[in-house]
């Protein structure tokens, strides 16, 4: 019976690994048979999905409802627009695209070890409003040295081709998912999880929460800061801080994530796909009403859907599992 099971289980990682594998194909040589838009659809959900899983890592994991993503993309974007800028006229060295993008990302993971030490002592709705603030604060100084101190508004810098920006999202994305998938299944992953669980039965059993939440949360930052850096090839050629510090980089990671289930590894998958491909088509479909009808469906899932798509399916699976094994019991003699 345990060798049944073990070759079933072998059997369902063998499928996974194989269906997984034919993905990954089909999403390298999408710019060879996809239209441009139907392209920019799936360039666009990847990046959802990248930042989705970037935030569930720290945010899911902890507890620590994190809502200052805008500022991490945003810097990810800032620097690699600006080295990009500096290196083309002369002032910078050129380097590819992959090392700025990793520049980028140390950044944010630096910067965000100095805001993790000071906002992660705080829990609940006040960490939330303070990352929040941080992000807001970040984009206003740039916008302060943009217009007073460098006299312009924005940033120029080369243009990238249409293939290029889709494959430096998808590789981000890729290397976001390994990423995460080793960490989360390592000692420092599980280290986080105890900290979401119960923070203080993990100080109890030796766990070094405030070492292990800022640096959980700077990992974070980190590949949110690659994808940002990544990002900047899909702008035309110009960026302001409206455009990188848009707010709906806060929110949309963590909607994304609640609606697919912050409890589960799968939930940021599933819920970025939903929201990135509804979002799309109430766009194109609802366009005057868009952010309305948005709004009216993410309150729905808040008040109706409270642990995500993964908890409804869980919970559906327990109510057959509980009806099916009812009706195989055997009725009790009068």
């Amino acid at each position: 019976m345990l060798r049944g099971k073990g070759l079933n289980l072998t059997k369902t990682r063998t499928r996974l690994i194989v269906l997984i594998a034919l993905i990954l194909v089909i999403l390298a040589f999408a710019p060879y048979f996809l239209s441009l838009y139907y392209l920019s659809i799936l360039r666009n959900l990847l990046m959802w999905l990248a930042l989705s899983i970037s935030w569930h890592f720290f945010s899911g994991s902890t507890k620590y409802i994190s809502l200052g993503s805008a500022a991490f993309f945003g810097i990810g974007i800032y620097f690699t627009a600006k080295y990009l800028q500096l290196s083309n006229a002369g002032d910078f060295p050129v380097l590819p695209l992959p090392v700025i993008v990793l520049l980028a990302g140390l950044v944010n993971f630096a910067l965000a070890l100095v805001i993790g030490l000071v906002t992660l002592r705080l829990r609940g709705i006040y960490f939330a409003i303070l990352t929040f603030s941080v992000s807001m604060v970040i984009s206003n100084v740039i916008q302060w040295w943009e217009i007073t101190i460098t006299g312009t508004r924005g940033t120029y810098f080369p243009l990238f081709d249409f293939q290029t920006a889709y494959y430096a999202i998808f590789a981000c994305t890729i290397v976001t998912l390994l990423l995460t998938t080793l960490l989360r299944r390592s000692k420092f992953g599980l280290a986080l999880k105890m900290i979401g669980e119960s923070e203080e039965a993990a100080v109890h059993v030796g766990v070094n929460a405030s070492f292990i939440k800022t640096l959980g949360f700077a990992i974070s930052a980190m590949l949110i800061g690659f994808m940002g850096g990544c990002f900047t090839t899909r702008l035309s050629g110009y960026v302001n801080s409206d455009i990188a510090f848009n707010s709906l980089y806060n929110f949309m990671p963590a909607v994304m994530t609640l609606l697919g289930g912050a409890g589960t590894v799968y939930g940021p998958i599933i819920g970025s796909t939903t929201m990135s491909l509804l979002s799309e088509y109430l766009r194109v479909a609802l366009s005057h009403y868009f952010l309305i009808i948005l709004g009216v469906i993410l309150i729905a899932i808040v008040i109706f859907m409270p642990d995500g798509i993964m908890g409804m399916v869980e919970k559906i699976k327990t109510t057959k599992l509980f009806r099916s094994k009812s009706a195989k019991a055997p009725e009790k003699p009068p």
